[in-house]
């Protein structure tokens, strides 16, 4: 699905990155370049030459009202070469994805392809023996408790780069 100019709004979870490096060094082939680890609020988000002042705003705005989140990436799970870690609670995170679908209710996540609880990646598209050994090895580093504090506006531009930072401002 990704392809250049796309765009995400992901929440990044740096506490998963550090959790997650030594699989990150042993399964290179296997975890998504460019990006750290996250959960995403909407993929794809608009075509990189919509992201104007507005757009900006808008999200800012509505990330300006957003409390930080605290979650507990409770498990970890596989799906054929899919593996990822499972937060509970998810409502909030369901709720960050529907605010900003408020602004943009054409945007469907995923394109309507998945239809995904909230999750952090740890693997996609690995091979089944390399997906075992990604869920066994990952599932030793949780349950991790993670602070949640800004989203991130993301653009695919031969890799993933930052286009911008919101931090979470509610309380």
């Amino acid at each position: 699905m990704s392809r250049e100019g796309r765009t995400g709004l992901v929440v990044p979870v740096p506490a998963a990155d550090e959790a997650l490096a030594p699989l990150v060094e042993r399964y290179p082939q296997a975890v998504r370049d460019g990006v750290p680890a996250h959960l995403s609020v909407l993929y794809p988000f608009l075509a990189a030459e919509e992201l104007d002042t507005g757009v900006v705003t808008t999200l800012r705005t509505l990330f300006d009202r957003q409390p930080p989140l605290r979650v507990v990436l409770e498990r970890c799970r596989r799906q054929g070469g899919f593996v990822y870690l499972a937060p509970e609670p998810v409502d909030a995170l369901r709720e960050l994805t529907d605010g900003v679908r408020r602004y943009w209710p054409h945007l469907v996540p995923y394109e309507g392809r998945y239809d995904m609880e909230p999750h952090v990646t740890v693997a996609m598209g690995a091979e089944e023996e390399t997906a075992v050994a990604l869920r066994r090895e990952a599932a030793e580093s949780v349950p991790l408790t993670v602070e949640l504090g800004e989203a991130w506006l993301v653009v695919l531009r031969q890799r993933w780069q930052l286009h911008e930072r919101f931090v979470f401002g509610g309380q």
